[in-house]
């Protein structure tokens, strides 16, 4: 299913803000099996004659634009064109259709080490970065010692490159790229190495550099940080803009579409028809008319209840109490492979849970056209006191008959404590146990 871009124009924008990186149409074509002559005018962005075979189009007619100061991620599964797309920009490839435009002193963060050279040590190399950037060696030499302190990699900083671990050799880069005060940050996939205490000190920093006024572009498959750092983002796919919005409505529309597509390898599956009879609950349903709502509605949530554990409408749950969601999945066209779920978000967009019949891997084998089936979902909010989003989705088929209908929003969970409850320290109460003792 193609998608057009969401609330945004055909090229993505959404505010007034000055524009600090623009692609019109772009696109990039591979050749392979060609000759020298053909491969060099490729390489340099110059016109090429079509003959068809042997041809990659890595992208196409992609468009948008990011507004100085932004933090934009740019999603999608492996092959869909992330990286070539970032590698246009920061300038080491050439498109073969299309424009593009980047304002401002370009740091990007590639290929892992591109740029070090191995035999040198890390104190020569980021010296040897700053001179790439065309920052003098005296600039270099006021920022070495606050580059070295967030590198923190000890006495490897006289060592050659060669030596080093990959996650230490993403904290030089890293370190280097936020010290040279950039106006844009291009990032493919490099805060995916390293511990998962450098990946926060990171993301601190990141945040910084934005409200310093840095346009931030990244292109990752951790899409908790798209959630956290950047307001809006970009889904590619297979070369393609499949969504433009908002970070959060382009991570589930993402989502929903791989889970369509894949998900966990389901068990078993159950016939419609073996399927117990189940009474629609008594208690009024949600009310998602004004919801945004995602997908093609092959498969549709006609009706949904959020309830207690006694099976009475939700109005305010304590920490933990059962919550019951009920979804009516419907039918509009003969599907296979039937799914349904929720997802609860806590108030920063992070997903806290999320389940359903394609986790479970029990599948319904098939719903004809008008069919319908009823899932009840069942889970304890073992969870910190606040406000929490519910969002409701079913799915069915496979990767050339998808689809999918997925509520954003369905409804608002309230979670509040009693006085003699116990304090739920962090985002989420696990089972634990506090034993004493004397040393022997």
């Amino acid at each position: 299913m193609e998608m057009s871009p969401s609330k945004a124009d055909s090229r993505g924008a959404y505010n007034p803000q000055p524009v600090a990186m623009r692609a019109a149409l772009l696109g990039k074509t591979y050749l392979s099996g060609a000759g020298f002559g053909r491969h060099l005018r490729s390489a340099l962005g110059l016109a090429v004659q079509s003959s068809g075979a042997g041809e990659v189009r890595a992208l196409r007619d992609v468009s948008f634009e990011v507004a100085r100061g932004e933090a934009f991620g740019v999603i999608g599964r492996n092959g869909a064109g992330k990286s070539t797309l970032l590698q246009i920009l920061a300038g080491t490839l050439q498109p073969t259709a299309g424009e593009f435009s980047v304002r401002g002193r370009v740091t990007a963060l590639l290929e892992l080490g591109s740029g070090f050279n191995p035999e040198f040590s890390g104190r020569e190399n980021i010296l040897l970065s700053g001179a790439i950037l065309g920052i003098s060696r005296k600039e270099m030499e006021q920022r070495f010692a606050s580059i070295v302190a967030f590198a923190d990699i000890g006495d490897f900083l006289e060592q050659p490159v060669k030596t080093y671990s990959t996650g230490m050799m993403m904290r030089v880069a890293f370190a280097v790229a936020i010290s040279v005060e950039p106006d844009i940050l291009i990032i493919d996939e490099a805060l995916s190495v390293g511990d998962i205490v450098f990946q926060q000190k990171c993301s601190r920093r990141l945040h910084e550099l934005i409200q310093r006024g840095v346009t931030l572009l990244v292109v990752t498959h951790d899409l908790s940080f798209v959630l956290s750092m950047c307001r809006r983002a970009m889904w590619l796919d297979r070369g393609r803009v499949r969504f433009i919005g908002e970070a959060g409505a382009c991570v589930r529309e993402y989502v929903t579409a791989m889970s369509a597509l894949a998900g966990n390898a389901p068990a078993s599956t159950t016939e419609a028809s073996a399927l117990e009879l189940a009474k629609l609950p008594e208690a009024a349903p949600l009310g998602m008319a004004g919801c945004e709502r995602l997908g093609d509605g092959g498969v549709r949530v006609e009706k949904a209840w959020l309830l207690h554990a006694d099976g009475t409408a939700a109005g305010g749950f304590r920490v933990g109490d059962w919550a019951q969601a009920v979804v009516l999945v419907r039918a509009s066209r003969d599907v296979n492979g039937v799914s349904a779920g929720c997802e609860l978000r806590n108030r920063h967009g992070q997903v806290v849970f999320a389940t359903g019949l394609r986790v479970a891997r029990r599948l319904i084998t098939s719903l004809s056209a008008g069919g319908s089936a009823l899932v009840a979902i069942r889970f304890r909010l073992e969870l910190q006191p606040g406000q929490y989003t519910l969002d409701l989705g079913c799915g069915a088929g496979g990767d050339s008959d998808n689809t999918w209908d997925r509520v954003l929003n369905a409804a608002v969970v309230e979670l509040s404590t009693t006085p003699e409850q116990e304090v739920v320290h962090g985002l989420v109460r696990l089972p634990y146990e506090i034993s004493i003792g004397r040393p022997a």
